[in-house]
């Protein structure tokens, strides 16, 4: 202690919040191009999916995603279910 201050090192924290997932930021491109849905597997879409309400615009989005992938969103969502 010199004189008579704590000689700890701190680091300033975050408070960060945890925000949901919606249609408009897995569709929103990121600094290199690519949408947010391209760059998720299909394991955190189907936890993403599951966890919203039946008709929402997040299930629309991912639903959408599949097909244009080439699969029915059924195959893809019981594949990845848990």
């Amino acid at each position: 202690m010199a004189n008579g201050k704590d000689t700890k090192m701190t680091t300033k924290k975050t408070n960060a919040k945890k925000t949901e997932a919606t249609a408009e930021w897995l569709t929103a491109t990121m600094r290199n191009g690519r949408r947010r849905i391209e760059t998720l597997g299909w394991k955190r879409l189907a936890k993403m999916y599951f966890a919203a309400r039946a008709g929402s615009a997040l299930r629309k989005t991912i639903e959408r995603e599949a097909r244009r992938c080439g699969y029915t969103p059924r195959t893809i969502l019981s594949i990845h279910a848990e």
